[in-house]
């Protein structure tokens, strides 16, 4: 009786804002493990709507977020909002839960936090944090972004890619100065994620705050081109034995990849 008039009362009062809303959720709900990415052709012969129809919802969802677009792509996949909702990251390296425990390891070996991000439009989104064991240290809420040139979750994703591809996502700058360590040229950067890509860690020593040291790696890219990384975030007054940070990041960035 209740889902019937349930069902009845939204059929008879939905106006064209709900209608619109219905219809984006319905197009969100076809995404998932075995379908991370759709074309806008396959949402419309899934949900029997018009192209039209399909275009304008899915250029709404991307404007806000829930969606996400490639550049050049024309296959459309769940945007970072959607982990900002839902306070954990969506399917990626590994199940949501291995990482969570990953990330737990991290914080509880080192005492600091340890995060889960990934990289949108050229931009670090936190999808997963677990605090250290210390009263103060760095916080990190899904959904969070910093940018990329000055961090080393950032640095991380940057090194994965071609010089070129990596100058075309930041271009030539400068980039925006946050402190006196910051990479504000091309030149400077370059020379950095040449030796991320020797070593495979990333470090960013106070360039993106004062007083801020984080070491980040790269996961291996995901079936469908999606990039994470994990790092362990603390002050520089604690930063007096990175070696052994760095080892723990390793061991859990291992055992993800």
């Amino acid at each position: 009786m209740e889902a019937g008039g349930t069902e009845a009362g939204v059929s008879a009062g939905t106006g064209a804002g709900a209608g619109t809303l219905a219809r984006g959720l319905s197009i969100l709900r076809l995404f998932g493990p075995d379908q991370p990415q759709l074309t806008q052709s396959q949402i419309a012969e899934a949900l029997g709507l018009p192209l039209p129809t399909v275009h304008r919802l899915c250029a709404i969802l991307v404007a806000e977020g829930f969606l996400s677009r490639p550049r050049g792509e024309r296959q459309f996949q769940l945007g970072d909002q959607i982990a900002r909702l839902a306070g954990a990251a969506p399917p990626g390296p590994g199940t949501p839960g291995a990482v969570r425990a990953a990330l737990r390891s991290a914080a509880a070996a080192t005492g600091e936090s340890a995060n889960l991000a990934t990289f949108v439009h050229g931009e670090v989104v936190y999808l997963d944090s677990v605090a250290g064991t210390h009263l103060l240290g760095p916080r990190a809420e899904a959904g969070l972004r910093v940018p990329a040139h000055c961090t080393a979750l950032g640095k991380s994703f940057l090194a994965q890619l071609a010089d070129a591809e990596a100058l075309r996502i930041l271009g030539k700058g400068p980039y925006p100065r946050r402190t006196a360590a910051t990479h504000t040229s091309w030149a400077s950067l370059r020379t950095d994620l040449a030796e991320i890509r020797r070593t495979g860690l990333a470090v960013s020593v106070e360039e993106y705050e004062i007083g801020l040291v984080s070491l980040a790696i790269a996961l291996p890219a995901t079936p469908d081109g999606r990039q994470y990384a994990i790092n362990v975030s603390l002050p520089s007054s604690r930063a007096t034995d990175l070696p052994a940070v760095e080892r723990v990041l390793r061991s859990a960035a291992a055992g993800l990849g």
